[in-house]
Order: C-alpha cells, then structure tokens, then sequence
C-alpha cells in the first residue's frame, strides 16, 4: 500500500515531520522560513546518514521554489510560495494526503479572514489557501494551548483557536469534520510537561467522516489528553467515545513505575563528555527512554553530536551552586534579586535573611564559599542577579516545557545550563538527529535568527507527533482503500 503523503508547512526543524514519518507517512515536502532551522530539517531528512553537503545547501538557497520542492525543502515564506503559481501546480501533482503545521493564530478571526489587510490573519489564511487548493484528506494545525484557554467566548468573540476550527469546517469543496485536542506530551511517552493544542480534520466527503458523523463521535470542545491518561490508568477508554483522537498511554504502560518518564530517565546515560561508557540498557525499566534515543546505533556509536557545554564565568557557576542548594532545602531563587532592587544594602540583608529563615546566618558547605563570605546572606549579596527565571530542572518529574532560551534551565545535577541534545532529549529527538547552525544567538538578532537551541524549543515533540500520525493512518489508511 501506498504511504500517505504529507505537507509540512512552518516546518521549523522537523519535529513535527520526524513523528508522522516515524508513524508510517511519507514527508513529501516541507516549508520553513528560517534558512537555519530548513538546514536542519534538510540535512535530517533528505541527507540522512550522509555527510553534510554545504555545496548543495549553498545551491538550493539560490534555487527558485519549484526547484527546491524537487528537493523536498523550501526555504522560504509559506505566503510567497502560494503566490508560485510554478510551484503550486506542482505541489498539486505531488502526492499530498495531509497538510500539517503551525501557524501562528494569536489574532485570527473569521472576520479578518475576510479582510484580506488583517495582517494578523495572514499567516493562518495561507495556511487555509493550501487546504483550499491542495484538499488533502486530512489536516493537523498545531500551536499553544494559551490562545484557546477552555475554547470560551471572550468579549463577544470565540477565541481564535475556535475560529479557525470553524474556517476548516468550511475548507475545499466539502469542508472538513474537525476534533479539538488538548495534547501534553508527556502523556506520550515524551519526558516533558508540554501542552499543546491541535485540530485533526478529516476531508467530508470520506467515508470515515460520513460514519463518524453519524455517530456523532466528535465533540466541539477539547479532548484533553491528560484526562484521556487517567482514564486509561484507571482501565476506562480513554477516547472517552471519541474517534479523532490520538492513544495514550501506550508508550509507558508496564515501563515505567512512576507512568510517565522523568528528566532523569532522559539523561541517565549521558555525562559531561557523552554518553557514560558500559551502559546496560536493559536492566531497568527506566532506562527504556534513553534506549529508544540513542537507538540501534548504541553499540557503535561513540561520540553525541549537539552535546557542547556552555561555558560560564566563575561567578554564574557558583551561582549556579547556589540554586541547587536553594533546590535542595526548597528555599525560593527569586532572593538572588533583592540586592539590585532593594533600597540600601542593609534593607536587601534583611529582606533576604526573611526568605532564607534559619539558613540566614549560617554558612553551609558549598564549593565556592570566599574568605569575605560569613554567612548565607554574604553569599546571596555577592551573587545577587536581576535574571530570576532560572531554575534547577527536578530530575524526579518530566521537564517543564523546553524554551527558546538555553540559560532558563539549571542541570539537575551538574552547575550548568543544558545542553542542546540534553533538551533535545527532553523533546524526544533521537540521537541521530542532528541540529545544524550555530548554537545559540542574541540581541536584536533573536528577531531574525532560529539557532540550535530555538529550533528545538520551537519543535514539535516526534513522539507526540507519532500519536498523531499513527491516529491519521488508522482512520485514513484502513477507511479510504475503496476510493
């Protein structure tokens, strides 16, 4: 049987594509602004276990579009490609069964997409043009749960997650059956706590969708997955009835004893310099995790790309000390900014000795203690800091949600920030991925750049990802072999 083909529009580095090609879809081509984040998403799937060819990436930036779809990446604005009309025609040759992506909705609106000056609306209008012009049988539209908070009207306007449900219920010739979800990956088997919100779509006009209408085996507000996992723990569908939704649970049922794989499992095989020599994989059912990243290359593989350690001032180690100590006695980190917005320095002493409480005037034994340091407080005042979002990552629990920032993040176990790869695995890249592009980047160029670190805070979990891609094959595969 013939794969399902799929379009990857706000591609960014292939999260989102490695998980529906990891799930049985085949990528056909995918669209990324960011010449950065496209150079990881081609090298990742169209150089796969080839070495890096800078002279063809230089050539097919200079390609037109139509050229560079031959090559499976386009590099370059999701807008000005649908204005190709070269490279339309033959995206609509191509063998496109599901159009994917994330496309930023923040300000969307049925009524702006009317307007065609919303420039708020541009962005996911686009996104709908392909749908209109490709009608694929189905669509996956990812972005952040925050713009559709409980799917509720707010000021007399549905929010614009609920809006674009509506615009994708009326796309192509016949429209398209649509189900809310509220995914967190972690319900995946992804070592994160990450919500997201998604639409899965599903052409009309397929026999699938006639039957699940009939039914009525959808709901207009959202699935939650985390629910959807308590109900599979407590031996309860955990579709809750509901036929466009993705499985849960699946991935760590009888693997782990805590039900879901922690920032620890993630790491337990990697130090300072790679992966930890005579590692046995099979000894634990925590250590399951670790083995999938690292795959069938295990026992070859020597060295683990995207691992380089940031270096740090002496200073923002022993800061970095510090917040594991505070993590360990469970005191609070944002002490570490009073000393630049107190008033006079005997004040931030004081306010700072409030929040320490009994470790206040003693001094504990921590590595980086100076001759001047007399107690807690002294140390507090020496490494005092206006940044107050960092935090040590808790190895017990899955990772908070992985950011575009790399400083936000303590090591559990180590005075440093993590690595690359280490959030790479909190994302569930597997370790062949490999991030291309300088690490990390600043100032204004934030605005402009997609380093390492931003791709795979802006990624898509693949595991994630492969529920979904999984779900699409069920419901289309085995239902549309009689069209």
């Amino acid at each position: 049987m013939t794969k399902l083909g799929f379009l990857d529009l706000f591609a960014g580095c292939g999260g989102l594509s490695l998980g529906l090609e990891q799930a049985g879809l085949e990528p056909v081509a995918s669209v990324e602004l960011s010449p950065m984040a496209a150079e990881t998403h081609f090298k990742n799937f169209h150089l796969r276990g080839k070495e890096w060819d800078q002279a063809l990436w230089d050539e097919i930036l200079t390609m037109s579009f139509f050229e560079q779809l031959e090559h499976g990446t386009v590099v370059g604005s999701v807008v000005d490609l649908f204005e190709d009309s070269k490279a339309l025609k033959r995206l609509k040759e191509m063998k496109i069964d599901v159009i994917a992506g994330g496309p930023p909705c923040q300000g969307f609106s049925m009524a702006g997409r009317r307007n065609p000056n919303d420039e708020r609306n541009l962005l996911p209008n686009t996104f709908l043009n392909f749908v209109d012009y490709l009608n694929p049988k189905a669509v996956v539209i990812e972005n952040v749960v925050g713009i559709n908070r409980a799917f509720t009207a707010r000021g007399g306007l549905e929010a614009p997650f609920k809006q674009l449900q509506l615009a994708l219920q009326e796309c192509g010739p016949k429209g398209y059956l649509v189900q809310p979800v509220e995914v967190n990956a972690w319900t995946f088997g992804v070592p994160q706590n990450r919500p997201r919100m998604m639409l899965i779509g599903i052409r009309s006009d397929l026999p699938i969708a006639k039957e699940i209408s009939k039914t009525e085996a959808i709901s207009t507000t959202p699935w939650r997955s985390d629910k959807a996992f308590q109900r599979f723990l407590d031996g309860e569908d955990p579709s809750n009835g509901l036929r466009l939704v993705p499985s849960v649970g699946s991935r760590v049922k009888n693997s782990h004893p805590k039900q879901c794989f922690t920032v620890l499992d993630a790491l337990f095989d990697l130090n300072d310099k790679g992966y930890k020599p005579k590692i046995n994989y099979n000894d634990s059912k925590t250590k399951r995790f670790a083995k999938m990243m690292r795959g069938k290359q295990k026992q070859d593989t020597k060295t683990l790309s995207n691992h380089v350690l940031r270096k740090h001032t002496e200073r923002v180690t022993q800061r970095f000390h510090l917040y594991h100590f505070f993590a360990k006695n469970n005191l609070p980190t944002r002490v570490l900014s009073i000393p630049s917005s107190a008033k006079n320095k005997p004040s931030a002493k004081k306010e700072i000795a409030a929040h320490l409480g009994e470790y206040a005037q003693s001094l504990p034994d921590l590595p980086f203690a100076t001759e001047t340091d007399k107690n807690l407080v002294d140390v507090v005042m020496r490494l005092g800091t206006r940044k107050h979002s960092q935090r040590v990552i808790d190895a017990q629990k899955p990772a908070p949600t992985v950011v575009t920032l790399p400083d936000d993040y303590i090591h559990p176990l180590k005075p440093r920030i993590m690595t690359v790869r280490e959030l790479a695995r909190f994302q569930s890249f597997p370790d062949w991925f490999e991030f291309r592009s300088k690490e990390t980047t600043g100032s204004d160029r934030r605005k402009i750049e997609v380093p390492q670190y931003t791709q795979v805070g802006n990624a898509v979990p693949p595991l994630m990802a492969q529920a979904i891609g999984e779900l699409l094959i069920e419901t289309l595969e085995n239902r549309t072999q009689k069209e």
